[in-house]
């Protein structure tokens, strides 16, 4: 049992490690492209916030370990799913990685769970699933390309006759501190699910896997593991998906990243604070660029680099589970 809950922990650090790696980069890309900061004092920004926001909140994390999940059965089948979940969600992110393609944590981590549980046992429950993750991956993005085309359109008729130097060096003044404002959020939002699930598997092994998380809440030691992963994969960050989103997939000027940067984080903080559902700040991002295209001056969005970003989008979900299903079934092989 301590073997397989030793599994748990390691996995978690492995996944919240590889999501910092993954999507970290994509709150500073805009700033650093937009040249609002350098490289270093981004990525500075990045791990300091990250780690904060991952210290913070319990909301997202008690709504997929406790609504969407029913974690039920031994003890071992309960911990044995989880590292299959993780383990399904790090491979795919970082698959995406190596395709240069945004992909969402959340989305992986439920694709993940939802395989393991079709293999091992347990239950998600869909009418939760579809209120919580799927209506939010529906419609974030949607939201996000909506209020980024609205906000670019005012602030475009607002400053048309400011000068562009003077109005550039303000938007990168303003993009500055929103790239600490979307590293606070991706933190509040990412580093929850995974610091729940380890909850889950402490419980799983206490014999009380029916307590619900919320009656005992995340306990300091394991929200001070999951920000330190989380903040060390942040450091580490790669810079492949900011080129497709920041560079490679649309035209941006400094207001216009500005703008992106600005409906991303308002979006983010009212999904974590007040409605406590998982969304994809990868996503939210990448809609909102999209939004800044087509108001003000115009933009150009490339479509050889935004599909296939929408295809992964659609795919994460059924993706991650088919893994998780495979390892699952190979796990059942192997002992029997």
């Amino acid at each position: 049992m301590e073997l397989l809950l030793a599994g748990v922990i390691v996995a978690a650090v492995l996944f919240v490690g590889s999501n910092g790696f993954h999507d970290a980069a994509l709150t500073i890309g805009n700033a650093v492209v937009g040249r609002a900061l350098s490289p270093r004092w981004a990525v500075s920004l990045a791990v300091i916030f990250n780690f904060i926001g991952a210290l913070l909140g319990e909301g997202i994390g008690f709504v997929v370990a406790n609504q969407i999940v029913r974690f039920d059965g031994a003890a071992e089948v309960i911990l044995t799913s989880i590292i299959l979940a993780f383990v399904a969600a790090t491979a795919w992110s970082l698959f995406t990685y190596w395709l240069a393609l945004p992909v969402s944590s959340t989305h992986c981590l439920i694709g993940g769970l939802l395989g393991a549980g079709i293999v091992l046992g347990f239950t998600i429950d869909l009418d939760e699933g579809v209120h919580s993750v799927v209506l939010p991956l529906l419609i974030s993005p949607i939201l996000g390309f909506l209020l980024s085309w609205a906000l670019t359109l005012l602030v475009s008729k607002l400053v048309a006759s400011t000068p562009p130097k003077p109005l550039f060096r303000g938007a990168r003044m303003v993009d500055s501190v929103l790239t600490a404002s979307l590293s606070l959020v991706h933190g509040i939002q990412d580093a929850q699910k995974t610091a729940a699930l380890v909850m889950v598997a402490l419980l799983a092994v206490e014999a009380s896997p029916h307590t619900e998380l919320s009656d005992l809440g995340i306990s300091w030691p394991v929200r001070i593991l999951i920000a330190a992963a989380l903040a060390l994969g942040t450091g580490l960050s790669g810079w492949r998906v900011v080129r497709t989103l920041s560079v490679r997939m649309a035209s941006l000027d400094p207001v216009k990243f500005a703008a992106a940067d600005a409906t991303a984080s308002v979006l983010m903080y009212i999904a974590a604070i007040v409605m406590r559902v998982p969304v994809s700040l990868t996503f939210v991002l990448g809609s909102a660029i999209l939004g800044t295209q087509f108001a003000g001056r115009p933009g150009h969005a490339r479509a050889r680099f935004f599909i296939p970003v929408i295809a992964v989008w659609l795919l994460t979900i059924p993706a991650a589970a088919l893994l998780a299903i495979v390892l699952g079934l190979g796990v059942r092989a192997l002992t029997g």
